[in-house]
Parts: C-alpha cells; structure tokens; sequence
C-alpha cells in the first residue's frame, strides 16, 4: 500500500515530526515499511516563463530559449522538445540541480549556443511515463497559466511528496486506505482523526434503478444515481495523490471512485446509466456465461463467481472488474454510482480464477467496513458533483441481505499485563483505549470493547486487544525474560541424522538448495515411476504451484537449469526436504552434478561430473552413515537414460534412483549433462540404524587379489554378494579395482578383479585358513554362476 504523507496531512498534524522519525514510528507502532522516499528527487527547480522561442541556427529541431526563471532573471536554454513554444510555463532544472540518476545540470554549449539550464519533462523527474498526459509524453510538461514563475514546480503540481511503502499483512484491510491508516498513526502520535462525512445538494426525486440481490454472497448493494455529469479531466491534486498511490489517472468519474478507493478503502463503481438501464440484479453467475471486462477480454464465468446484470445479462464481475458495454466514456451524461458488500472468499476465488488482481478485489478480499459502505459512495458522489456538476437524485437504491451483529471482547489491564509480562497501569491502558478510538464501557477494573468495523481483522478475542495494546506501547518496550523452564532443547535421532547427512555432503563440497514444495501439476511424473494420488492447493497462486511435489528433482533439476540459463555451469547441488502424497509425507535427498566437479587451473587437473563421481558420493555418504546399498540396472523413470540408471536397492528394497538424466529430456529442459539421486531417509534416519563402533584390530591382516571370469551379463554386484556371504566375518574388506575384456577372455565373458582384505579379532590368520576361504568363496561363484578364478 503507497501512502502519500500529504495526504495523511489532511488528518494529522505532522509538521513535527521528521521523515526518519516518521519512519521509525510507524514501523514500530503500525506496519513494515518496505520503502520511504521522495516522489520526485530532483533538486533547485523552478517554475519557467518562455519569453522567446528561436530555431537553433545549427540544427533543425533544437530550439533556442529565453525563459524567466524568477521575476526578472532570464536565462538562456536549449530545448530539444517538440511543445516548446513562446508564451509556455515551464519546468526548469537549473544549473547545479541534480535530476534522477544523478544526472547534474551544468552551463554548456549545445552546437554552439551557450544553455544555462534544462526545460524538463516529467519522466526526466522520475515519473513513470504511464501516468504522463498523452499531450506531454513526446516533449516538456507544459504547466497552466495560473503557475507562477519562480515558484517549486513539485508543490504547483502536488509531487513534492513523500511515499511510504507498507508491507500491509493479509490481515490488516484497515491499512489499505488512508483513513484506516491515520487512525493507527494517529493513535501511535497520540492524535485524534476527524473521518469524512460527506453533504451535498439533492434533486428531491426517487431513484429509477431498482436493486435485488439474489445471492447470499453480496451482504449488502447500495447505488445512487447521478445526472448530467460532464466527463473532465481531473484536477492536478486529485491526479497527483493518485500518481503518488500507484494509480494513472483517466478521467474525472473514473478518478474519482478510484480516489475514494484509496482514501477510505471501499471500492466503487461507475456504470454508465444509459447503458445499464434501470435495472440491476445481482446474483451467481450461470455455468459458461461470458462477459468482456474493462481490459477487453472475454471472461468465461461459472457459477462460483457473483456477477451485477441488468436484469439480464451480465454486466460486471463483482468486486472484481466492471464490464465493457457498461463503461464510462466521453459521452456518459448519467452514471449509475455502485457501492456493496461481496462475501471476501468469494471475491478471491474469482479474482484468482480468472487472473484477474484489481484494487477492488485485493479490499473485498480482505473484507472491507461494512458501515463505510455508504459513507464512501456520498463522499464520492459530492466530489462529482463538485467536479464533474452532477445533479444527485435524493433516493438510494439499495437491498441489504445481512446485517452483522456489533462484536465485542471484555478484558482487564491485568490480563494485559500477564500476557506481555508488563506492569502497565489501569490508567494508561484506558489511554491506549482511547488512542485506539475504542468505544468501550468500564465497570469495575473490566472493559467491555466494541469493535470498530473497520478493524475487520479484531476477532472477538482477548488476543487482538492486547496484540493492540503491545503495537502503542511499543514492542521494544515489552520486558525480556527467559523462559522459567528446566526443560533443555535436543535433537531427536532423526534430526541429527538429517543434519549429519547436510555436513558430510556439504564438507564434499556440494552446496544445499531449498526448492518450492508446489510444482505443476503436469510435472508430477517426471522423476517418479508411478505418480500417487497427489495434494492439490485448494486456492493455487499459480498453475505452476498446483499440487505438493513427489519428488525433490522437480526443484532441484529447475534449479540446474535456472543456473545454466545465467552461465553458472559448474554445479553441485543437493536438497534434503519432503515429498508428498495424498495419504504419506516423506523425508527424500536429492543430488543433482552438472559441469566441472573440481578443476585446478595450475595443474589442469579438471574432475567433470559422471555417474561414477555420484555414485562415489553417495557411496562415501552411506559409508560414513553406517548404511549397505546396492545399485541394479533400472528403467522405469523415462526421465533418466535407460543404459546409465541404476536402482539403489537396500535389503532387497528399493530406496531410491541414480543415474544420467535422458539426452532428450536434457536438452527439452536445458540441463545437458546432469546427473541425479534421489533417496529416502526412512531408514537411513530411523533409531533402527545406528552406528556401530569397532575397536582397530591388534593383529596383522591378510591381503588377496582374485581375478574372476564370469558372463558379461552378470553384474559385478552380484559377485559381490556371494563373496561377501561366504567371507562372512573374516572378509573386512572387499574392493573391484579391475574390469577386462579382450585376450585371453572369451567375447561373452569379462573378468572381474577384486582386492580381498581377511581379519580376525581375535588371533593372527593363517595363510592355510585365508586358503581355505578362497577356495569356498570360488566354489559358491562356480555354483552360483558359473564364474572361474582366472
């Protein structure tokens, strides 16, 4: 929300008070601020007269130009604007005033011709060209005749402002209007707000458009009904405020309710009365009923959404955006003045189908004053007639479906004061209370609140009170104390197996990522073999954060990707976060390599990502974790390539995948040459798997090489296995350093070359005993699988 501190003028006195200190104490009594600063940082201007205007002798758009700068001072200026002409008020930048981007004005010589000074337009002032006057956009801002000369351009025009920048939170509606904002600075400053309430002149005549409201999701629709309006251009202070707010001006009506928007918080709307007709009811919309909005597009509607119609047809998303047949235009005599109630999820949820985030359905939304309602739309209907010399019909047409009961909350200081842990006295809470602009009965040492209606995010609970109360006290006030507690924080097993998990791969040199847990909803096969019934977002942002993910390579492969997009190619990446499915949450690790893993430029020692460089990584992990893994040949996932996969299998059961990602599916999401690993920490977490400590053994070792031939097809794992489980206890080690194929070998075999490591802790081996070993072991893999000892 963009406040302009001159409009808070209007309820404040803040003449006191310094920008830095404003700052502070809003930030510490109202809201965040995310950014405070000047509409308009351009410094020394000064309102221009054009006395003279001459073609530049040497160039055949530069104008020559003498302009008074202040009661009789002229001053010599080369202008390049096509609207520059004798008899102009102007915008000077004189010399020594610095412009946004530091850009300074400084004497010169344009072709030859000496300029002291600038004759600006407003985007040279920091004004975004969308809200410049189409007449201005291609020269110099030309001001009205009443400007005077030597006076500060920015105050004639309303930009000698200030915008604060709130980070509003979902809750606090109350701040997304100047009004609401007021009352909680105003109790900050300890300063009581004068609200609006808007008289004007009435033609004594009942109003001719009927209003019926059909559906239980509009509260309440009032409209009045306005004559002879003449369409204008809005005043320079009204367009300035809107600027200020983040809002381009369009027209004196249009202005208008967006101006009565942002000052007291409740959205309008202003149908063109010939158009409309004299009907309006409002109801649900029909299943596949179109209308085209204001931007022009073609809405498809359902019956989700609220619609205003003429009786007929739709003619306005309600609280969302009004439609094109019904639009104030040049030739509008007759408006039709909307002001309603919209139940808020029902606004979101048709702001969020159709895409569609306006002003209005942020407000309704977020739930508007329900006794503003009637207040804005008089207030707007005096500034057209103020502005626009509409004749207002008496009448209101209006039907009102619900009428909320007052809420209130009853508490006492020491309530207040057990909760914060304060010692605050009876007296200042009162004060506070009536800062606040409460109405409350006191009896007793008890308080009984009503809450104010624009305060829609009270609930009728002590918490918000206090909450209130700890805001204008002053949260840096609030004692600090520990926690009167013997309990001491630990972590569970899991947790320092996670974080054991985080250290070992960081310290390899891989760099943790946090990903989002939503994705498309499209995208949730891509790293699975099966996609289970999944989670959907009821109220999803976007499409691309539909559902909970399944697999932690959707973020961490997009992350990849969004690396490369930006040439950082050398990547090593690995995420440790849940996945989720309809019925199951799981803790998953994801690894993600891709380019470069080390390179030492001195040496032109370079390590590029391979399976087997993850595959190592992963097998140092397990390792270290105490945890057996074996890896088969794996196809499943039609993401990763078919002849470079591989399942990581844990007694018998599947844990997870490794593997190169297809050729095709890389170069689809421009991640060439990454390898992945995905795998549960179910049991690598649980208390089932804990590490086992063993003394250094005292006696010597054995060492043996054995070479085995065995089918090409029969994987080294598989050796493995057997020679494992018939070593039993006495084989401590076992390492693959060899795999040949070629002479002396059989064109369907390989031979397999294995380091043996044989121990016993308890006495020193014998040479006969390993023997004796070797031999049970050949025979198994003779049995087995037919493999030899070459």
């Amino acid at each position: 929300m963009k406040v302009s501190k001159n409009w808070l003028k209007d309820y404040l006195d803040l003449s006191n008070y310094s920008d830095d200190e404003l700052y502070k104490i809003i930030t510490a009594h109202v809201c965040e601020i995310e950014t405070m600063k000047k509409m308009v940082e351009a410094t020394n201007l000064t309102i221009g007269h054009v006395l003279e205007c001459e073609m530049h002798p040497d160039s055949d758009h530069l104008h020559v130009c003498k302009v008074e700068v202040r009661p009789g001072e002229v001053l010599q200026i080369v202008c390049g604007a096509p609207n520059v002409c004798k008899g102009a008020k102007v915008i000077v930048a004189n010399v020594g005033a610095v412009l946004p981007g530091d850009f300074k004005i400084k004497p010169s010589k344009i072709r030859g011709v000496e300029s002291f000074g600038m004759l600006c337009s407003l985007e040279e002032l920091g004004i975004e060209e969308k809200y410049i006057d189409e007449r201005f956009k291609n020269g110099i801002q030309l001001l009205d005749d009443d400007a005077l000369v030597g006076a500060d351009p920015l105050e004639y025009l309303g930009l000698d402002d200030v915008i604060i920048d709130l980070d509003v939170t979902s809750n606090r509606s109350d701040l997304l209007s100047i009004e609401g904002v007021a009352y909680d600075l105003g109790a900050a400053l300890n300063q009581q707000i004068m609200p609006i309430y808007p008289s004007f002149d009435v033609v004594e005549e009942k109003n001719p458009v009927s209003v019926k409201v059909e559906t239980g999701n509009c509260f309440k629709y009032n409209c009045r009904y306005l004559r002879n309006v003449t369409i204008s251009e809005s005043p320079q202070w009204m367009k300035a405020r809107l600027i200020a707010s983040g809002i381009r001006p369009i027209n004196n009506v249009v202005d208008i309710t967006n101006f009565v928007l942002l000052e007291m918080g409740q959205p309008l709307h202003a149908f063109d009365a010939d158009r409309l007709g004299n009907t309006i009811v409002v109801r649900q919309a029909h299943d596949g009923e179109n209308l085209r909005t204001l931007d022009d597009i073609e809405r498809e509607l359902n019956h989700e959404d609220i619609v205003i119609t003429d009786g007929e047809k739709a003619v306005c998303v309600a609280g969302v955006m009004g439609g094109l047949t019904t639009e104030v235009e040049a030739d509008t005599k007759n408006i039709v003045l909307e002001s309603a109630y919209f139940a808020p999820l029902s606004i979101r949820k048709t702001s969020t189908k159709l895409g569609l985030k306006s002003e209005s359905s942020t407000r309704f939304e977020r739930k508007v004053d329900y006794d503003r309602v009637e207040r804005a739309m008089d207030y707007a209907a005096q500034l057209m007639q103020e502005l626009c010399g509409a004749e207002i019909v008496s009448e209101v047409a209006r039907d009102v479906v619900v009428t909320p009961f007052p809420r209130t909350v009853t508490i006492t200081a020491s309530k207040i004061n057990s909760v914060l842990g304060t010692d605050l006295s009876d007296e200042f809470v009162n004060e506070i209370f009536d800062r606040l602009q409460y109405k409350y009965e006191k009896k007793d040492l008890e308080y009984t609140i009503t809450l104010p209606s624009r305060r829609m995010d009270l609930e009728p609970s002590q918490q918000d009170i206090i909450e209130d109360v700890a805001r204008m006290y002053g949260y840096d006030n609030i004692p600090t104390t520990l926690a009167a507690t013997r309990d001491r924080g630990y972590l569970t097993y899991a947790q320092k197996r996670t974080r054991l998990c985080r250290q070992i791969l960081a310290s390899m040199g891989l760099n943790e990522c946090i990903s989002y847990s939503m994705i498309a909803e499209e995208d949730l096969g891509l790293y699975v073999e099966k996609v289970l019934p999944c989670v959907k977002v009821l109220m999803p942002m976007t499409e691309d954060h539909a559902v909970m993910r399944q697999s932690l390579l959707n973020g961490l492969i997009d992350a990849v990707a969004y690396n490369k997009a930006r040439k950082n190619e050398n990547l090593a990446l690995f995420e440790i976060g849940n996945v989720y499915s309809e019925n199951h949450e799981e803790l998953h690790l994801a690894i993600a390599l891709n380019g470069l893993f080390t390179s030492n430029l001195w040496n032109g020692f370079k390590q590029p990502s391979s399976f087997y460089l993850l595959k190592g990584i992963a097998d140092a992990l397990f390792n270290k974790l105490g945890y057996e893994v074996e890896y088969t040949p794996y196809t499943a996932v039609k993401s990763f390539h078919p002849g470079r996969c591989a399942a990581i299998m844990h007694n018998g059961e599947q844990i997870g995948i490794i593997g190169d990602l297809h050729p095709k599916f890389s170069k689809d999401h421009d991640v060439n040459g990454t390898i992945a690993l995905e795998i549960t920490l179910k049991g690598i977490i649980s208390e089932e798997n804990t590490l086992k400590y063993h003394p250094i053994n005292k006696f010597p070792s054995i060492t043996r090489d054995l070479a085995i031939v065995c089918k090409k097809d029969i994987p080294a794992q598989e050796v493995l296995k057997y020679v494992k489980q018939t070593g039993k206890k006495t084989l401590t080690k076992i390492e693959l350093f060899d795999v040949y194929t070629g002479e002396n070998v059989a064109d369907d075999e390989k031979s397999l070359a294995f380091s043996l490591t044989f121990e016993d802790p308890n006495k020193t081996l014998e040479a006969i005993e390993v023997d004796k070993i070797i031999n049970q072991i050949l025979k198994r893999l003779d049995r087995e699988l037919g493999a030899k000892l070459r």
